[in-house]
């Protein structure tokens, strides 16, 4: 999800990039950023056995990134972004087989009006709904997303066919043009096109999203639309369907958001409602403490299966980039042979009705 803040301009490596590129050093940066966490977690059932194990990228994922800038003047400046995802415990690159920059990869131009990219880019229901924090996920990550007792819902290349079902943790869009405007008074909105590339078929396995996000002094509301097809879909005709409407309201330091979702299979009609109410509290400016609560439905499609989920998170910083953290999931699943399933990197679903997750980890910024 999030990448810090704080970076570090390269070292040898990056005077090296800078040299074989063209155009005046004082008016370009070249900076490395990464995040590294990794710690122990704890599944109840998975399976019908519980698991302890060694769990990386539990709160955020493990990231390498290198981002550029150059100032053309007037206004105007070039900007790219490359960034992987990575294992920590086995150092290997996740997302698709072959893929060197899993996370995003993109090249683009910005001007006090906005921002235009091309490229391999998260849609809005990531970049508005979870990192303005509307979604719980902002604060429980991996474990936070949505899954639960859907394995007919049909979400292609994934583990049990619901997991992230309604995309806040993060999903990338191929071949894709991306425009965000500036802050325009506390209002931003976004639009983006993924192209399907199928020769005499435009619409074939295309991808779309679309935000609007407003930003008050207390508070914002904001809404996103991401309809991604997939070749596997009805031969690229279909696709999931995403609506998110999401509010939230910080009083000092205590915040409440509630977000919305529906998502969508427009092959096979299944259907998942959501809502998640999420409060958030600084104890002090080392210590927060964040609980969802989500109510997961699905149509007569999935069986009509539900689900009742409760996180928690409390995170201690011990400085600005490193950070210690503990994480809580249970879920509850109610239907016809519906099995518990907390989104996770863990294989399986519980045996039965119930599962619970927790997770203490460390995670550094640089």
């Amino acid at each position: 999800m999030g990448i810090g803040k704080d970076a570090r301009r390269l070292g040898p490596a990056g005077f090296l990039l800078l040299a074989c590129s063209s155009g005046a050093f004082a008016q370009s940066s070249v900076t490395l950023t990464g995040l590294l966490g990794a710690g122990i977690g704890y599944t109840s059932n998975v399976g019908g056995h519980s698991n302890i194990y060694e769990d990386s990228g539990i709160l955020r994922p493990n990231t390498l990134s290198f981002q550029g800038k150059e100032d053309l003047g007037g206004g105007l400046k070039a900007l790219f972004y490359l960034g992987t995802l990575f294992s920590m415990n086995t150092g290997g690159i996740l997302g698709a087989p072959g893929s060197l920059f899993s996370r995003e990869s993109y090249v683009g131009l910005s001007n006090p009006y906005g921002t235009l990219t091309f490229g391999q880019q998260r849609d809005f229901t990531f970049d508005t709904l979870t990192v303005q924090q509307y979604a719980g996920i902002f604060y429980e990550g991996l474990y936070g997303a949505h899954q639960g007792p859907f394995p007919k819902f049909g979400v292609p290349y994934v583990i049990g066919g619901s997991y992230d079902f309604d995309r806040l943790n993060g999903e990338a869009i191929n071949n894709s043009v991306k425009f965000k405007s500036a802050n325009f008074s506390g209002l931003t909105f976004g639009a983006m096109y993924g192209f399907g590339g199928v020769a005499g078929h435009f619409g074939n396995s295309d991808s779309s999203s679309f935000s609007v996000d407003y930003e008050f002094g207390s508070g914002g509301v904001a809404a996103v639309y991401t309809m991604a097809k997939s070749p596997t879909n009805d031969n690229g005709n279909a696709g999931i369907r995403n609506i998110g409407v999401g509010g939230k309201y910080r009083v000092e330091a205590f915040q409440l958001a509630v977000l919305g979702t529906v998502s969508h299979n427009t092959g096979n009609g299944a259907q998942i409602d959501a809502v998640d109410t999420t409060a958030s509290y600084d104890f002090s400016p080392f210590w927060n403490f964040a609980t969802t609560y989500t109510y997961m439905d699905g149509n007569a499609v999935l069986d009509s299966a539900h689900a009742s989920q409760v996180d928690a998170t409390l995170t201690y910083q011990l400085s600005k980039r490193t950070s210690v953290y503990g994480t809580y999931v249970w879920q509850h699943a109610s239907g016809p042979g519906a099995l518990a399933r907390i989104n996770s990197t863990q294989t399986s679903p519980s045996s039965s009705d119930a599962q619970t997750m927790v997770g203490i980890s460390i995670m550094h910024l640089f």
